[in-house]
């Protein structure tokens, strides 16, 4: 069969892809091929009176090759190439004159979409059900996308109409197929909007420092570029941002964000995005003295703070203490490089029984606790 080069009549379903196209505008191909198999294939006379099957659940590998703009805009009207290969001989039951051939096509997005198109009614003359039926190539106009994201193309079902003549009497015979074994995507087709604000959606409400979050980023400028989040002002991972203005990964705390409800923001050539994540600080590491005489110094060590920042300790009696003697102290110390602390605490007129220690470094707001005695 000859290849045809043709308009095709288009239907455009679901939230992804719409209809009327506005403007055509230039982008790079791409092109996915593959052979696709189904598995309930039936024949069938007069489809559209009396419906007579002639075989059913039958098989076909159909060679498939899909040719596709991307990136392209929103609301542009793109052409798509498709190629398709050969219904087997002997599919048909019977040879035929003045034959016509109607193709329907449909395929799904991944995207809760669908695409269809039927090509034009094209001329056989004489069929030859002993020979495969070549069925050509076509160019499908007016396709275009209502909302930017990736779109992955399965091939979801073909039928093939012929009619014509046996003798004197006129047959139509309907081949479908609409059941794929293991679908695979032919070809993943980019769309942007450059009119939608920039979003970012995270998969947690709330994270540890240092722990990962889900995150994904849309509508960003559809330029490929490296983002770096922020979370509470502190500079997180960074991420490819795509073509078409999209990124996803996981984010990665700040090991020393500071706590409580933050802000994580994505900035990218101008643009930028909020949300918000409740940040809980991980516990530092305290060691002292288990026991010391009152008036004598209380030896403190810590680690896992934020280098450079203030730490508070608190020290406090349980229970009561006599008359003329402390219950309470107060110190603090500044971290050091590795986000240790050490301190000597005079223990002056402390009184004598179970204590408990606390520090809290005041940015990364990490806390530890331990616990000694005074004699």
């Amino acid at each position: 069969m000859p290849r045809l080069r043709s308009r095709a009549a288009l239907a455009a379903l679901g939230a992804g892809l719409v209809l009327p196209a506005l403007a055509t505008l230039p982008s790079q191909a791409v092109v996915g091929s593959g052979t696709v198999s189904f598995n309930d294939c039936d024949v069938i006379l007069n489809p559209l009176a009396e419906n007579d099957p002639v075989t059913q659940n039958g098989t076909w590998s159909l060679p498939i090759t899909v040719d596709h703009p991307s990136p392209v805009p929103v609301f542009s009207s793109q052409t798509v190439g498709f190629q398709l290969g050969s219904v087997p001989a002997g599919t048909f039951p019977e040879d035929l004159t003045d034959t016509s051939l109607d193709i329907f096509v449909e395929f799904e997005d991944s995207r809760g979409g669908s695409l269809q198109f039927s090509a034009p009614t094209s001329v056989l003359g004489d069929f030859d059900a002993g020979q495969p039926l070549a069925l050509g190539e076509y160019d499908v106009d007016n396709v275009e996308y209502g909302e930017s994201g990736r779109y992955s193309f399965f091939l979801k079902k073909v039928t093939v109409d012929i009619l014509g003549t046996a003798g004197d009497t006129g047959k139509n015979y309907r081949y479908s197929c609409d059941r794929v074994a293991n679908p695979t995507s032919l070809v993943t087709v980019g769309v942007f909007d450059p009119n939608a604000p920039a979003q970012i959606t995270l998969d947690s409400l709330q994270a540890t420092q240092g722990q990962s979050v889900g995150i994904d980023g849309r509508d960003f400028l559809a330029q490929a570029g490296t983002l770096t989040p922020t979370v509470g002002g502190e500079a997180a991972n960074a991420f490819q941002v795509d073509e078409i203005g999209f990124f996803d990964g996981e984010l990665v705390i700040p090991e020393f964000a500071p706590p409580g409800q933050q802000e994580v923001r994505a900035t990218y050539q101008g643009e930028t995005a909020t949300a918000f994540i409740t940040i809980v600080a991980k516990k530092a590491q305290l060691v002292v003295t288990k026991a010391v005489r009152a008036g004598k110094k209380l030896a403190v060590s810590g680690s896992q703070f934020k280098p450079g920042e203030k730490v508070t300790l608190k020290l406090k009696k349980k229970g009561p203490a006599p008359r003329g003697t402390k219950k309470a102290f107060g110190s603090s110390v500044t971290a050091g490089p590795d986000g240790t602390i050490s301190k000597a605490v005079k223990l002056k007129k402390a009184a004598k029984g179970s204590w408990k220690i606390t520090a809290k470094g005041a940015d990364s707001g990490r806390t530890a606790a331990s616990g000694f005695k005074v004699s």
